[in-house]
């Protein structure tokens, strides 16, 4: 699987990837740094049992933040920031 990270400005330094509902949490290898507002690309191999899983991805950038697990909206709806869960189920 492979994906594009970014922040506000601070430039990513890893992602990392979980595959089982945000249990545990392994990393991603990245694509080059092209500058702390660019996307950083990512990619993972994974290998899947059969059966349903939650593939989750969290981003941190160079001064360790890293993305909530819920939503923090602002009135506006601007900075919505949070590590998305995908359901998926493997055959």
């Amino acid at each position: 699987m492979k994906g594009i990270a970014f922040d506000g400005g601070y430039g990513i330094t890893d992602v990392i990837l979980s595959t089982d509902g945000g249990k545990t949490w392994s990393g991603t290898k990245l694509g080059q740094d092209l500058g702390k507002y660019s996307f950083r690309e990512w990619q993972a191999m994974i290998r899947l049992p059969a059966g349903s899983h939650e593939l989750q991805v969290r981003a941190i950038n160079r001064i360790g933040e890293s993305q909530p697990t819920t939503a923090l909206w602002n009135p506006a709806g601007y900075m919505r920031n949070v590590v998305e869960t995908v359901r998926i189920r493997a055959a």
